[in-house]
């Protein structure tokens, strides 16, 4: 199911670029999701960190400092494997992180329709 990406500007402080999505599960598992999403962290030179609570929720976080963050969570409901990812840039248009958010969401939904993440 697609959800359409919400830019948010709030108080002319920041800019919010967010995606959701729901999946077969078998098509996408949470550690498959997290993997993805640190592996992505890692080729933008973004800091990265997975807190995994097995078989419900995994939730990544990262940024860089000054720039901007993300926070990407991997949630198990029934059979679906929910993201919602968030890229937070310290601006007042997208930047970088809300392009990662981009990035990260294209990859995580042809991760789950190709079978590999």
């Amino acid at each position: 199911m697609l959800a359409p990406a919400f830019p948010v500007l709030a108080e002319d402080d920041f800019f919010l670029t967010y995606h959701v999505e729901r999946m077969l599960s078998d098509d996408l598992s949470l550690e498959e999701c997290s993997s993805a999403v640190e592996r992505a962290a890692g080729q933008a030179d973004l800091t990265s960190r997975i807190d995994d609570y097995p078989g419900q929720l995994a939730v990544v976080t990262g940024g860089t400092k000054g720039v901007g963050a993300f926070v990407v969570q991997c949630i198990a409901v029934d059979d679906r494997t929910v993201t919602v990812v968030q890229g937070m840039d310290y601006r007042q248009a997208k930047g970088d992180l809300g392009r990662f958010a981009d990035r990260v969401h294209s990859e995580l939904l042809d991760a789950a329709a190709s079978g590999r993440p």
